[in-house]
């Protein structure tokens, strides 16, 4: 019998225990945002989360279900059964403390005990910033959460001051916490923390042919060996050390002052100024490039393989349609990609399909080869247009393999027909496909028949070779209408020259009867 009635009071004590998380767990979605679970979650996950004022905790035992607040005493009353000094102690700390204040007077009590609503608290940032402001914070923020959106041009990270409450002060190098994970360098924050931001001292840059190119915040004593070896990781595989190129910061006129080192000078380790700049030049790269000129876009970036964005006076963004179709050629640009080994001249140009031009003459391209004047060297002809759109019919073992130093030259090609001579209006008329000449001259209104009585016409493609009447006229070619009408003032003189030569031969013929 005495069995029994314990076995009922141990399950109407576990009901109650079950009843009284399930009331606090109830509770706990009433008052707490969803993104105060998420971050009561992360604190509870980790060992690192201190307990802060404005913490709020759920306790449920035997005696009932409570809601425990830390204020800035952090002297905190576990219900009825004493108060606990939660002064710097981890949550595992705190509730380890608690658990055992509950079982030394509720020895089966059932403990359960865990972080509701983790407190929220300003901090201050100031100094080198955007602006100086109050920032909400919660105790598992570092100070890179709060710092990196109020930094300038100008802010150091490498001597960040943290001024606790209580006044003391403490100095951070955040870039040895971001470089080198050292995250005692990257404190947590706490309630009432005030964030000292500097302006930088002395930054630097460092490019081209290191392992961790980018600008670097230098402490004093650091110089050039620091700047390269230490936070650029030394020379990359590719490296020329004899080409350094360090371009010295005058704030003057020049700007910069550019001088050039090699290996052996390293070991005078160079002192560096604010804004001073290292490049490290490539073996690899010396000399390999590839050159395209002539109809192609001056916009064209190769890095990006894209159109840069041009501008007008009022700040808009003028239209990136590429080419250009007026009657007078485009401005020729030169555009220099690096050497690949094996890359043949098509591929070059299809992987660059932006850098064209409406203009653009592929079929009439050509290559310069051994040679960048042009009086020099060897002008290979390639059909683009057929091994890039027609490969499928062409022999594409034709296309040419590219070496360093190659010039790959694509003409323009102008859609208008030069219409000139006896013609009422002169001029270049917008090219047609499939036309003939006919078509052309009646935009020029029609033959001048006062200067062109036998309709004699001359037609010539772009290089000058004879065309037929009968041929479909081509961009760029010239229709010549003859000018050989009497009234051109051909006719008289003519007459007049063989009315004398005709004079001339009767009186010899006359001279020489009489004489035999």
């Amino acid at each position: 019998m005495k069995k029994n009635i314990k076995k009922i009071i141990a399950a109407l004590f576990t009901l109650s225990i079950f009843t009284t998380f399930a009331f606090s767990e109830g509770s706990q979605s009433s008052f707490t945002s969803a993104d105060s679970i998420k971050k009561a979650q992360i604190a509870m996950a980790t060992n690192e989360y201190i307990v802060t004022a404005g913490d709020i905790y759920t306790l449920a035992f035997a005696s009932g279900s409570f809601s425990i607040s830390v204020d800035s005493t952090y002297k905190v009353r576990i219900a009825n059964l004493g108060f606990i000094n939660a002064q710097g102690l981890t949550l595992q700390e705190f509730k380890n403390r608690v658990e055992s204040l509950v079982v030394s007077n509720y020895p089966t009590g059932g403990i359960q005990f865990f972080l509701a609503n983790p407190a929220q608290f300003h901090v201050f940032v100031k100094g080198e910033v955007t602006s100086s402001a109050v920032v909400d914070a919660w105790a598992l923020n570092h100070v890179t959460d709060i710092v990196g959106s109020f930094y300038t041009p100008y802010s150091s990270n490498r001597f960040i001051k943290i001024i606790s409450a209580s006044g003391k002060e403490t100095t951070y190098d955040l870039y040895k916490a971001s470089r080198d994970g050292d995250f005692s360098q990257n404190p947590y924050l706490r309630p009432g923390d005030t964030i000292v931001v500097p302006k930088f001292d002395r930054k630097v840059t460092v490019s081209g042919e290191v392992v961790r190119g980018g600008t670097y915040e230098l402490l004093p004593g650091e110089e050039l060996n620091s700047l390269i070896f230490d936070y650029g990781q030394g020379f990359s595989p590719y490296a020329d050390k004899n080409r350094i190129e360090l371009s010295s910061f005058t704030g003057g006129n020049p700007l910069y002052q550019v001088s050039y080192l090699t290996e052996s000078d390293l070991h005078l380790d160079k002192p560096l100024a604010c804004y001073d700049s290292v490049n490290i030049a490539s073996r690899n790269m010396r000399q390999c490039y590839i050159y395209v000129e002539g109809a192609v876009s001056n916009r064209y970036d190769i890095s990006t393989k894209s159109l840069v964005a041009e501008y007008d006076d009022d700040g808009n963004e003028k239209a990136s349609l590429p080419g250009d179709v007026a009657s007078s050629p485009s401005t020729i640009a030169l555009l220099r990609f690096p050497y690949t080994a094996g890359k043949t001249c098509s591929q070059l140009v299809a992987d660059n399909p932006l850098m064209l031009l409406n203009s653009s003459n592929l079929t009439d391209a050509y290559i310069w080869r051994n040679g960048t004047d042009r009086n020099e060297g060897e002008k290979i002809p390639i059909n683009l247009y057929e091994l890039i759109f027609q490969s499928d019919k062409v022999d594409t073992s034709k296309d040419l393999v590219l070496e360093p130093e190659d010039t790959i030259v694509i003409p323009f090609i102008q859609y208008y027909v030069n219409v000139q001579g006896a013609v009422v209006t002169p001029g270049k008329y917008s090219y047609q496909p499939g036309k003939d000449w006919t078509y052309y001259v009646s935009l020029a209104e029609g033959l001048d028949y006062d200067q062109n009585l036998f309709k004699v016409v001359k037609i010539v493609d772009k290089e000058g070779k004879k065309l037929s009447k009968k041929s479909v006229i081509p961009p760029e070619a010239t229709i010549y209408a003859s000018r050989n009408s009497p009234n051109n003032g051909w006719f008289l003189p003519l007459l007049t020259a063989i009315l004398t030569f005709v004079t001339t031969c009767f009186t010899c013929v006359a001279a020489f009867k009489g004489i035999y």
